[in-house]
């Protein structure tokens, strides 16, 4: 059923600037701020120029094969872009494969659903709308399919402020109650935290909460912003190895582990895993460079939504959400030459990859011990993909394995939280976006630590197959491709996209209000 959207119904009556916004007009659509915004609305309409260039896709699965099975068994083996400009971000959450091909069939019932409601989160004004019409609970309660008629905007205006106005506002409730938990209620911050904290309704990590329907939740209870804290007594951790010391994520394991949670089910490993979203606001609070005082009035919007000036000289937010060094505020360009930004980010970024991608990095030994893993398990009788087992099955099969009373299960359960744990500080550096410029220092921190896990992980793995597969060969040349790794990984591209390709033309183009593009 369609709601009525309460902005038509709403009578608007708000000044600003000298004019009265009209009554009865749709203020979760963008482009009816721009009669009063005209500047603010321009620039951020060119969000449709930023990288990839004219917002071109850019496969980071093809780029990087060993994502592919680090996901295995989640969405994102299945499909991952880079980010685009907030002006795709509609078009790519209905398009992308993560999402699945959910059809209403003959009996009214829908096949092909693969993900929650509380995927529209981050995409949209119009889920703030839908929590004002129906709920929290009972939007984030349904499948991601069941609001696709009603959501038609993408990220723009109303997001962040107050309808009509241009007062800042949290339009997202979860975001709301995850500032109180960390002491930082936004009513009470400055314009530069508040603006920062409307940027913390996406730009984070999260999860759905199972226990509270499937609402967007932070996993903010233990941490302590900017503060090295060790976080073992959360979990009753009795070990003397750092595992809980540091930030952010580790906050945010201990928050996972004291609650026995898991994202998914690794389908080649069968290791309990977590997914990192995206946690640059956690990054820019965590910072120990840049966080002294004369530094606290720096925010998202101090790089990301610099000043400019109109022709009237009027200042105001540039609103195209990007960087560019030649725009940055006298207080930066004071002790920092714009121009030596670029290659501060080289050497930054050259720093992070040599972590990730030389021989002993991250990225190459995820995928190793993931099959090294799923080796001891076949060598056991457990079957997995790699004897045809669908990703369900496959996932029960080490599931169940995991559970027995032997020592096998004992030995796996090892081995298994150590690549849980590994993955998870990789992907809470790699997936948080511009942490070369955020926070390096915890870029770097975060995978010295994942990599030292999986010295302790690949230890483990190969003396297990040493006991119970010696003739095995670990052939990384196998894995060396997204073609090569998606069959593994229980994956039919050609089929998805093709199941893909009928929902979007049967059921997006006839019946959803949303313009892909």
């Amino acid at each position: 059923m369609k709601f009525q959207k309460l902005a038509l119904a709403v009578m608007v009556s708000a000044l600003f600037t000298g004019t009265t916004v009209a009554k009865d007009v749709d203020l979760y659509k963008s482009e009816n701020w721009q009669k009063t915004f005209p500047e603010q609305y321009k620039t951020w309409a060119e969000t449709e120029e930023t990288t990839p260039a004219s917002g071109q896709l850019d496969d980071l699965l093809a780029s990087n094969p060993n994502l592919v099975t680090a996901w295995a068994g989640y969405g994102f083996a299945k499909d991952y872009n880079r980010a685009r400009g907030h002006h795709f971000a509609l078009t790519d959450i209905i398009k992308t494969l993560r999402v699945g091909h959910p059809m209403v069939g003959h009996d009214g019932k829908v096949v092909g659903e693969a993900m929650a409601a509380s995927c529209w989160s981050c995409k949209t004004p119009d889920v703030a709308r839908m929590y004002d019409e129906v709920g929290e609970a009972k939007f984030s309660d349904n499948a991601f399919s069941t609001w696709g008629e009603e959501m038609s905007n993408t990220i723009g205006c109303a997001d962040c402020h107050e309808l009509g106005k241009e007062d800042v506002r949290l339009s997202r409730p979860y975001a709301d109650r995850a500032m109180k938990a960390i002491g930082k209620d936004f009513t009470k911050q400055d314009s530069v935290m508040q603006a920062s904290q409307t940027c913390a309704q996406c730009h984070v990590e999260y999860y759905f909460d199972g226990t509270d329907s499937k609402k967007v939740k932070y996993p903010w209870d233990y941490w302590v912003p900017g503060v090295n804290t060790d976080y073992k007594a959360f979990v009753n951790y009795k070990g003397t190895d750092g595992l809980y010391k540091g930030f952010a994520a580790e906050a945010q394991l201990a928050y996972y582990d004291s609650r026995n949670f898991k994202d998914w089910t690794n389908a080649i490993s069968g290791a309990p895993m977590l997914k990192a979203q995206h946690p640059e606001y956690e990054n820019m609070l965590d910072r120990t460079e840049h966080a002294m005082e004369d530094h606290l009035e720096f925010g998202c919007s101090t790089c990301h939504m610099p000043k400019a000036t109109n022709a009237a000289g009027k200042e105001y937010s540039n609103h195209k959400v990007t960087f560019e060094a030649a725009t940055l505020p006298e207080t930066c360009t004071s002790c920092h030459e714009g121009a030596d930004f670029k290659e501060i980010f080289a050497e930054r970024k050259a720093e992070i990859n040599k972590l990730r991608f030389d021989a002993n990095g991250t990225d190459p030994r995820l995928t190793e011990v993931h099959f090294k893993a799923q080796a001891i398990w076949a060598a056991n009788g457990i079957k997995g993909l790699e004897a045809g087992e669908s990703i369900g099955k496959a996932k029960a099969n080490y599931e169940a394995a995991l559970k027995a009373k032997n020592p096998l299960a004992a030995e796996m359960n090892s081995l298994l939280v150590e690549v849980r744990n590994a993955q998870w500080f990789w992907d809470s550096a790699t997936a948080s976006h511009g942490i070369h410029a955020h926070n390096p220092a915890e870029a770097i921190r975060l995978l010295e630590k994942s990599n030292a896990i999986l010295d302790v992980a690949l230890a483990q793995a190969n003396k297990l197959l040493a006991k119970y597969a010696p003739s095995y060969k670990y052939d990384a040349s196998k894995y060396d491709t997204k073609a090569k790794v998606q069959p593994l990984a229980g994956l039919n591209l050609e089929a998805m996209q093709s199941s893909k390709k009928e929902f979007l033309e049967k059921r997006v183009e006839k019946e959803w209000p949303a313009k892909l593009q």
